[in-house]
């Protein structure tokens, strides 16, 4: 008895189209993603939904950095980038009070950025807390709200000529952060 040859061809054959798809796909797929835009214009006005209860209707002129955004069931985050200022919306599912949520947010940028904060955080009359950083060269500002077993942080960096011109627009944009259910 020998070697059956038309099976070992067959298998030799269908082996390496199983490579050439896995090569296709290993160079392919990065290729297409550097190909795609970064960023997507959203239009003025429009509602965007960052997780399946948590909308925001972003600054006007702002674009979606697709390659950053990752909207979610019950936690996700959005960036908008506006002008040259990085506005950003994150959404967990946690129970914790205003002030609790404010000083995870303060302990992450902190250990993230770097950032200290400048100011006295304030609470405002819709039970949110903000206030402002700095990180290196940039500036911030930031916002948390808490919806029930919700936590909504906003934050705003960039250079702090463009973060202060485009501050009132954020700020109302962060206004509209609103749970849907």
């Amino acid at each position: 008895m020998g070697v059956p040859r038309a099976g070992l061809r067959r298998n030799a054959l269908c082996s390496l189209v199983i490579l050439a798809v896995i090569g296709a796909i290993t160079v392919g797929l990065p290729a297409l993603d550097r190909a795609l835009p970064r960023e997507r214009p959203i239009a003025d006005g429009m509602t965007y939904r960052v997780t399946d209860t948590v909308t925001v209707v972003p600054p006007p002129g702002a674009r979606l950095d697709v390659s950053q955004t990752r909207p979610g069931r019950d936690s996700g985050h959005a960036v908008f980038l506006v002008g040259r200022v990085r506005f950003v919306i994150l959404v967990s599912p946690d129970r914790l009070t205003a002030s609790a949520a404010a000083d995870r947010l303060r302990a992450r940028l902190r250990d993230g950025l770097g950032a200290q904060p400048t100011g006295v955080e304030t609470p405002t009359q819709a039970g949110t807390r903000t206030g402002r950083f700095r990180a290196g060269d940039d500036h911030g500002w930031y916002q948390v709200r808490v919806f029930g077993a919700t936590v909504v942080d906003a934050t705003a960096s960039g250079p702090p000529d463009d973060l202060a011109g485009r501050l009132p627009a954020i700020e109302a944009a962060a206004a509209t952060i609103a749970r849907t259910a």
